[in-house]
């Protein structure tokens, strides 16, 4: 092959690509986010420590273990 060939194969893909993303648009419209969820994007997250993880699985009785030194 010389390089005309790879070079049109080059834009031929260029092409098919622009016309499968264009597709891909119309198939599949892509949607802002709602308020709410832009908030939650942004928001810092929060940290929960074990004993309120534990809270939330319904352990009801936790205690600290020692880590082995």
């Amino acid at each position: 092959m010389n390089v005309e060939v790879l070079k049109d194969i080059r834009e031929e893909l260029k092409e098919l690509r622009l016309l499968y993303k264009e597709l891909i648009e119309k198939l599949i419209p892509v949607e802002e986010p709602t308020q709410e969820e832009k908030e939650a994007i942004e928001e810092k997250d929060q940290i929960a420590n074990e004993k309120e993880l534990m809270k939330a699985l319904g352990k009801t009785n936790v205690s600290k273990q020692q880590s082995p030194n």
